[in-house]
């Protein structure tokens, strides 16, 4: 009986360590497990969310219609790192090494910029990188190679940038800008301006002028990105460049014989106009008085911006204190502020010093807003005598055509008046203070572009013509 409760009580002990091994030993390897888990986390996140800068492509090439010019196509096999690039591979290394050198760095940067977004949002972003290649002809002699990049990140942030490349087609000598222009910094000066005119007409009110007047400076260096074509050279600006983003990229194509007078002999069309970036322009000043207005002087300078045309506004001092900031917009798109004395009277009626304080506080005014005192003065109805020219200590302007917006106010009646009157020199008469005449601006624009002319402040106007 002893013996019978010895073996059962060995039995249970039996049983109660090997459950207790098994127990422990499940334990262990849970821990174990759960600590590889750990520590393996941040290896398969970075594995999966960053992207290699090296990145493996399928290339094919293949004739193109031009002699001694391949094209390349390259696309990535990364479907994170979605990219298309065309290129061309010529018969000469020094133009294969620009280009190639051009294609490094676009995929290094998109790379970069891809995987710096991963880090900042901490989520896989996917990026879209194409590049696209367009061949002129010239002459039988050059080959233009112009290369447009389109990029985006997560379908946004979409931006198109160019490069160019011209070059000999039988030598692979490159050609800047310096060699299509003489070297001649005079030839430089004139195409800037006309450029600038231009991109103005393109991008109206969203060009950005200190980023232009930068971007076209006398440099050579700033204008190389040209392409020569059949009849014209073609002049690209990336996106963002000169203008808001969203106004996007711009090209201007300039027909050759209009810039045949400042082109290297290489580059002149035989073919002749009358019109030639040398010509004398035909100028107007459009003027615009009784301003500012809150919301009239507003839409027409918007107006003037799409067109790229200066005017000259003749503000009254009483204006200037209630519109302060409008005046100040004025002089920040690059118009010209008058004295319109404060408050219209007719001066020729007036005292000396009744036409004194008139002029003069209205300057003050004018001064203490802006920052800059009005460079010349148009007296009200255009009364004006000896005595009161006298008076005045800056140029005294009137008109040449008088639209009548003051009379009618009826925008369809801006127009007729102006071509019934239009002459090289006009000063044309408006108001900034009536919304027909804002509405009617446009018209009167379109014409005057139409017609050849350049709508130039009062001051240029008379520097030039006298």
């Amino acid at each position: 009986m002893k013996r019978r409760r010895k073996s059962r009580r060995g039995a249970w002990i039996d049983f109660f360590l090997i459950g207790s091994i098994i127990t422990l030993t499940t334990i262990i390897i849970t821990i174990s497990i759960t600590d590889q888990f750990k520590f393996q986390k941040p290896t398969v996140s970075a594995t999966t969310t960053e992207y290699p800068s090296d990145i493996s492509s399928l290339i094919e090439e293949k004739e193109s219609q031009f002699p001694k010019i391949r094209i390349i196509s390259e696309s990535s096999v990364n479907h994170f790192i979605p990219y298309s690039l065309e290129y061309p591979k010529t018969s000469f290394d020094q133009v294969n090494d620009q280009i190639n050198q051009y294609i490094k760095d676009a995929k290094q940067v998109y790379t970069k910029t891809l995987n710096q977004k991963i880090k900042e949002s901490k989520i896989k972003s996917i990026g879209d990188l194409t590049i696209t290649t367009e061949i002129y002809e010239f002459k039988d002699k050059y080959y233009s190679v112009v290369l447009k990049k389109q990029l985006s990140y997560n379908k946004v942030s979409y931006k198109e940038t160019f490069k160019t490349i011209v070059f000999n087609k039988d030598n692979g000598e490159i050609i800047e800008s310096n060699t299509l222009f003489s070297h001649n910094i005079g030839h430089l000066n004139l195409l800037a301006r006309y450029l600038s005119s231009e991109l103005k007409k393109v991008y109206g009110n969203q060009v950005i002028n200190e980023k232009l007047d930068e971007v076209l400076s006398p440099n050579w260096e700033h204008f190389n990105r040209f392409a020569a074509a059949n009849d014209s050279i073609i002049f690209y600006f990336n996106q963002g460049e000169l203008a808001l983003e969203d106004a996007g990229a711009a090209k201007i194509s300039v027909p050759i014989s209009f810039l045949n007078p400042i082109l290297a002999s290489d580059f002149q069309s035989n073919e002749t106009s009358a019109v030639t970036i040398l010509s004398p322009k035909k100028k107007v000043a459009l003027t615009f008085d009784d301003g500012p207005h809150s919301k009239v002087t507003m839409q027409i300078l918007d107006t003037l911006d799409k067109y790229g045309a200066k005017a000259t506004f003749f503000m009254l001092g009483k204006q200037v204190e209630k519109n302060k900031n409008i005046a100040n917009e004025v002089l920040n798109r690059g118009h010209e502020i008058g004295n319109h004395t404060y408050n219209h009277p007719v001066l020729t009626k007036q005292s000396t010093s009744q036409v004194i304080w008139q002029v003069d506080h209205t300057s003050q005014i004018i001064y203490d807003v802006t920052g800059e005192y009005p460079t010349v003065f148009r007296p009200p109805y255009g009364a004006s005598n000896q005595t009161v020219k006298s008076l005045v200590d800056i140029p005294v302007v009137l008109w040449t055509i008088d639209t009548y917006d003051w009379k009618y106010r009826d925008s369809n009646k801006i127009l007729p008046f102006v071509q019934a009157n239009l002459h090289d020199g006009a000063i044309i008469l408006m108001h900034d203070i009536h919304q027909s005449t804002a509405d009617g601006l446009d018209s009167v624009l379109a014409y005057l572009q139409e017609q050849g002319y350049e709508c130039v402040t009062v001051s240029e106007l008379l520097t030039e013509t006298n």
